[in-house]
């Protein structure tokens, strides 16, 4: 027991680090704050348009849509590798990983602790601001069932560790590569596409809406906000969840598969 809670310690404190870290970069968070209102607006002017010129009832009203893009930009950050973040590469690429594999720590937790603490650094600093002065401007859905807001609470925090997880299974595509720059950029277009953040599921075509239930990445963006929005209620929900704890486990356990094949064939100085 003693082990176990001294191990927890020990990856809370990388989770401590990685979020001191981020705390240095307050203009560039500024930065991302405006640019996180500039998207929000753009979307909401599209909608407002397109919502004005529909010609028929829609699953989602405007309020909700407005909602559901607010959502987007309060937990944009939090999706898998944005901005081609690739530390896991960096090291790999450098051979700074040598140093890392020396330490009494499992490299995959380090680094999906380091994920973590930039989550928790971009909700505090760069989501929670969002919703707040969203609140103010615009017309945004607030859950009202107890039952809704813990089901949501759990589904965003699934939905964060499976962008942890995915993010480190793809940057352990280095170890093959050396750079998962064209990869990684695939990855996103496609998680973007059909995680919904582009455009809401429930909007989508019954056949494609239908394949994208069958992907992992509905977990990251749809779930969760669908539950917010009361679209997903009653046993529906923890199928919902239980289906995004199923992909967070398989991606885990991939990351870790890749990662251990990765550094079976590690090279580092021709050593």
């Amino acid at each position: 027991m003693r082990t176990l809670y001294l191990t927890f310690h020990v990856y809370l404190a990388f989770v401590t680090k990685s979020f001191q870290k981020r705390m240095q970069y307050r203009v560039a968070n500024l930065a991302g704050l405006t640019t996180n209102f500039f998207f929000l607006l753009v979307h909401i002017f599209v909608y407002t348009a397109f919502y004005a010129a529909r010609t028929g009832p829609l699953s989602l009203n405007l309020n909700e849509i407005i909602t559901y893009f607010v959502l987007c930009q309060v937990f944009f950050m939090l999706m898998p590798f944005w901005g081609a973040r690739s530390e896991v590469t960096s090291a790999i690429k450098d051979g700074s990983v040598a140093l890392q594999l020396t330490k009494p720590v499992d490299f995959q937790a380090y680094w999906f602790s380091d994920e973590c603490g930039r989550a928790c650094y971009y909700l505090l600093m760069r989501g929670l601001p969002t919703f707040l002065i969203s609140i103010i401007f615009f017309a945004v859905a607030i859950p009202t069932q107890p039952i809704t807001v813990m089901a949501f609470a759990v589904s965003i925090t699934l939905a964060t560790f499976m962008s942890a997880a995915i993010t480190i299974t793809v940057f352990s595509f280095a170890f093959w590569t050396l750079d998962t720059t064209g990869f990684s950029g695939l990855s996103y277009s496609i998680i973007t596409l059909f995680s919904g953040m582009l455009v809401p599921i429930a909007l989508w075509p019954e056949w494609l809406a239908h394949i994208a239930a069958w992907l992992p990445f509905g977990g990251l963006i749809d779930i969760p906000f669908s539950i917010y929005l009361g679209k997903i209620t009653g046993m529906d929900i923890w199928i919902a969840i239980g289906k995004q704890m199923i992909w967070v486990v398989f991606f885990l356990g991939l990351g870790r598969i890749l990662l251990k094949r990765g550094f079976s064939r590690l090279v580092i100085q021709g050593g």
